[in-house]
């Protein structure tokens, strides 16, 4: 006999050889910069994304040449649909995002990386995006600057942004004269100072501003970006094709003093309010023009032209710290926010569904929360079931409706539990909790049916009525000889009788063996543990056969790929009913990760099944759904439960409470 320790090595690495491709890309690392050009001595924000880990440390360490900032970290899980052209798009990012503002010490291509992260024991490396560095020729005469009141704000918190313009002033008695020509306004090209506006961001009214500050063009000022001014009736050159003249404006100015040289400010500053978190880039803002400088010998003033940058800055729209952050909080912002919770019904059974609807009201932002994670309240878990990845959201502008689905575990007369909301208060800077009111609830228990309510007149023992004519019938008489009856054996010969009985007493015998293992509930559950991954993978080889994997590319029907989720879900249902003695009816992803792990399946193979059983769980509740990878799932799916009947199998194979008569799983 094989040594067992042999057998265990082999069984192992079988295990690993078999997990390895499913807990392959699990984990994933992307670079994002915000900007792909900026010039010498500005900053860009790189983004880390590492998808399916929550806790991890990246290595910047050879990213050269440029200074480091880290903004810090946040976990992030975010789902978002969209619609383009008919064609449904899923976007899912569930892990953790780093953010660090790097500033290039030198001109030219610079390459954002490579960075490495660890995570669950693997280095992963990206080479990180390119952004060009362009050189800015220092002078002394035009100063341009950009300054934000606050580098990170939240959903609905106002900034402001200023753009300021130093000249510096003229000598002597033209010292406080405007240092710009009024025939020949310089240029400033402001990206941020357009009548579009700015995606995400709420911003003011910038055509009443601008028609504020438009003076005639024999006035200081400024040309901004590419506004021109309506034509002039007495300028027939403004009619003609590409004769439109550039509008002039008026910026608010003083006088500053900088590096001990007199200077007229000129400054601009704008309010903005963020609908949506992000990085928001405002510049780099561009002088063009000429300046004066001090006059000639002859008092005529000359002009210099002159090429100034303000560099650009860069406001993050962030979510609430993550400090004192409760377990309820789920992205609600605002203030005032008021909960109240209800059921369909108060009265019912031992595991009927219930609907609860959970109401929110207030001045808070809730097209960006997400439903509240019930399955966290241990207070609710004591008498329910709750599923939590059912739930039905109604979201309106001032309210919100939150639909889930649960089932009472026991009967009697309790409460459903408050339920606990937070959100971050905008007005007082930190969370704040809301309880819903408790609501009663008279649960009664399950009816059971015993053997003695089946028991019925149809099943029981009778005795046969005589009918008239059998009462009337006669035995006919008997006639002997002088010599009496002849002597005779009553049964026979003994050999005759042994040959004559063998053959119905193997048949009864055998009758009664296949009687014992069609009937025996032992027999059969070992008989379906054995046969349930054998069963699973027959039923996914004839889905995939019979074209049910089809149903994936024909995304604009939506029932199809409904079924096939549906197909995929019945599938686990029946595998986990049949090899762990369970009910196939309600279970979901959570119920199959933990019956697997009751038994005795490795964590990582009973999350993997959880997540394919959820992924298609979500799919069939869906009003439109796309499966992207019907074919490889089922076939990702028939190498887990193999990998799963080997795991069950080295440490007993058996559910939890149950094992063979006469036999106990032995230690691994």
């Amino acid at each position: 006999m094989r040594n067992p320790r042999y057998i265990f090595i082999w069984i192992s690495l079988w295990l690993v050889a078999a997990v390895l491709p499913l807990a392959a890309d699990e984990v994933s690392l992307t670079l994002e910069a915000n900007r792909n050009q900026l010039y010498l001595g500005e900053s860009f924000i790189l983004q880390v994304n590492i998808s399916g880990v929550s806790a991890a440390e990246p290595d910047l360490s050879q990213i050269k040449n440029a200074n480091i900032r880290n903004l810090g970290k946040q976990n992030i899980s975010k789902f978002s649909i969209s619609f383009v052209n008919g064609q449904m798009t899923r976007q899912e990012f569930s892990g953790l995002i780093a953010s660090y503002e790097i500033t290039p010490l030198a001109a030219g291509p610079f390459r954002a990386g490579p960075v490495t992260v660890t995570a669950n024991g693997k280095h992963y490396t990206a080479e990180g995006p390119v952004v060009t560095v362009t050189d800015i020729e220092k002078q002394e005469l035009v100063k341009l600057d950009i300054s934000p009141s606050r580098e990170t704000v939240l959903i609905d918190e106002p900034f402001e942004i200023t753009i300021t313009a130093q000249i510096k002033c003229l000598p002597g008695k033209l010292a406080e004269a405007e240092p710009i020509f009024p025939d020949n306004p310089p240029h400033l090209t402001i990206p941020w100072l357009e009548l579009e506006g700015i995606a995400g961001l709420t911003g003011p009214d910038l055509e009443r501003m601008l028609n504020n500050m438009l003076i005639p063009n024999n006035r200081p000022g400024f040309a901004i970006n590419n506004y021109t001014r309506q034509p002039d009736l007495f300028d027939f050159g403004s009619f003609l094709p590409g004769g439109r003249r550039r509008a002039v404006f008026a910026l608010p100015r003083r006088i500053v003093r900088h590096d001990g040289n007199d200077y007229m400010e000129y400054y601009l500053t704008l309010s903005f309010t963020p609908k949506d978190e992000g990085n928001y880039v405002f510049g780099p803002a561009v002088f063009k023009g000429t300046v004066p400088v001090a006059p000639d010998n002859l008092g005529q003033v000359q002009g210099i032209a002159i090429f100034a940058v303000g560099r650009a800055s860069t406001v993050r729209v962030i979510p609430p710290p993550e400090q004192g952050r409760p377990v309820s909080f789920t992205g609600a912002i605002g203030s005032n926010l008021a909960a109240k919770a209800s059921l369909d019904t108060t009265v019912c059974s031992v595991g009927d569904p219930l609907k609860l609807t959970l109401e929110l009201t207030g001045q808070v932002r809730f097209d960006k929360m997400l439903p509240p994670k019930l399955a966290l309240q241990t207070n609710l878990l004591a008498n329910f079931i709750v599923y939590d990845n059912t739930v039905q959201a109604v979201k309106r502008e001032t309210s919100c409706q939150y639909i889930y689905t649960l089932r009472p575990t026991r009967a009697g007369a309790f409460q459903v539990p408050p339920i606990e909301v937070a959100y971050y208060d905008v007005k007082s800077r930190n969370y704040q909790t809301v309880l819903t009111d408790p609501i009663g609830l008279a649960v009664k228990s399950s009816t059971e049916v015993t053997a003695s309510e089946i028991l019925g007149d149809t099943n029981r023992w009778q005795t046969a009525k005589k009918t008239d004519d059998e009462r009337t019938h006669k035995i006919a008489p008997a006639f002997t000889g002088a010599a009496g009856a002849e002597p005779a054996e009553l049964l026979g010969h003994p050999v005759w009788l042994a040959v004559a009985g063998a053959g119905p007493g193997l048949f009864l015998i055998g009758l009664i063996i296949l009687f014992y293992r069609e009937h025996s509930a032992q027999y059969r559950a070992e008989r379906r543990r054995h046969q349930a991954a054998a069963a699973a993978k027959r039923r996914l080889n004839a889905a995939i056969g019979s074209g049910a994997a089809d149903l994936s590319r024909r995304s604009a029907l939506a029932k199809a790929d409904a079924s096939a989720a549906n197909l995929v879900c019945a599938v686990i249902r029946q595998y986990l009913a049949e090899r762990l003695d369970a009910a196939a009816a309600g279970l979901t992803p959570e119920d199959a990760r933990q019956l697997l792990t009751k038994a005795g399946a490795p964590q990582h193979l009973a999350d993997e099944l959880s997540r394919i059983f959820e992924h298609y769980f979500n799919a069939g509740f869906a009003t439109q759904a796309e499966l992207k990878d019907f074919h490889g799932d089922a076939a990702k799916l028939i190498k887990l439960i193999k990998a799963i009947e080997q795991a069950l199998s080295a440490v007993g194979g058996y559910p939890p409470g149950l094992e063979k008569a006469g036999e106990k799983p032995q230690p691994v």
